[in-house]
């Protein structure tokens, strides 16, 4: 499946969720949640990494050595995103803000529900 794709299904998951149509039991969204947030972290922390990987020094004074730094450079950080590792990280770190922003509707839903039950509850008191 291209980025594209997944980032359309997990749009159109989102709408459903927001919708009330679709919904996850809380344990889950809250395991799958937690999930999300630390892959998030991670990728964040990969992409500080990355800038280092940028400047890539120390393959000799030749031509074909400054070249090659500079090629393996572009696969850390392309201005052009052509296929390098932080547009990578950032496609995927959008894909799983709107997986995350999903189970969010879940998990709130489940909270207002408590919320209204709680209120039900104290007026029958």
């Amino acid at each position: 499946m291209s980025l594209e794709e997944e980032i359309s299904q997990w749009a159109f998951l989102a709408g459903e969720a927001e919708s009330g149509r679709l919904f996850l039991d809380e344990s889950v969204a809250k395991g799958c949640r937690a999930a999300i947030d630390a892959q998030i972290g991670v990728y964040e922390d990969c992409l500080y990494g990355i800038r280092d990987m940028e400047h890539v020094t120390g393959l000799g004074e030749f031509a074909c050595g400054a070249e090659l730094a500079r090629l393996l450079g572009l696969k850390a950080v392309d201005p052009a995103g052509d296929g390098d590792l932080s547009s990578a990280l950032r496609d995927h770190i959008e894909v799983l803000k709107l997986m995350g922003e999903t189970i969010q509707y879940s998990l709130d839903r489940v909270q207002e529900q408590d919320s209204s039950n709680s209120q039900s509850y104290n007026q029958v008191s």
